[in-house]
């Protein structure tokens, strides 16, 4: 290997550092969620009544997952580009991502509930004129319950 290939490919290895400045964000986009998650929250206790603790409670949710979303792509993003994160023993692997494909499905979960979470804030507002509406809502249902159910069934490995 002459010394251009060497200089070549050592530029391309400390180009890798370029995916800190996402994950930074990333993770800004996250503690900025999180916080938004609390005032949610303290919004709905403080509000007195279910009928409007419910929906702030449900969006408290949803942007929790959202928070979620953010760090584990942050975190993937590092471990797949950047370092390995130590962890610490007995830890639970759950933000452990070995490839994009590893990530890919990580985040499709998440991104399935906050669908899920956000099939509910809409739920909430449902107000059926026709038994046509009914029908429409139980296929709504029963198309979650089935991406719900394909989500599990993958993760899952035959016996």
């Amino acid at each position: 290997m002459n010394r251009f290939d060497q200089f070549v490919q050592g530029l391309l290895w400390q180009a890798r550092w370029v995916m800190l400045l996402p994950v930074v964000g990333l993770l800004a986009g996250a503690v900025y969620f999180a916080v938004q998650t609390g005032v949610e929250v303290w919004r709905a206790l403080s509000s007195g009544s279910l009928e409007k603790a419910l929906p702030l409670m449900v969006g408290a949710v949803d942007l929790a997952l959202l928070a979620s979303v953010l760090i584990i792509f942050a975190l993937g993003l590092y471990e797949l580009f950047i370092a390995e994160v130590n962890r610490l023993e007995g830890s639970l692997n759950v933000l452990v991502v070995r490839s994009l494909n590893d990530l890919k499905t990580k985040l499709g979960q998440v991104i399935l509930m906050i669908l899920v979470v956000k099939f509910f804030e809409k739920a909430q507002a449902f107000s059926p004129k026709g038994a046509l509406d009914f029908l429409y809502y139980a296929g709504a249902v029963a198309l979650l319950g089935a991406a719900l159910w394909l989500v599990q069934a993958r993760e899952k490995p035959d016996k």
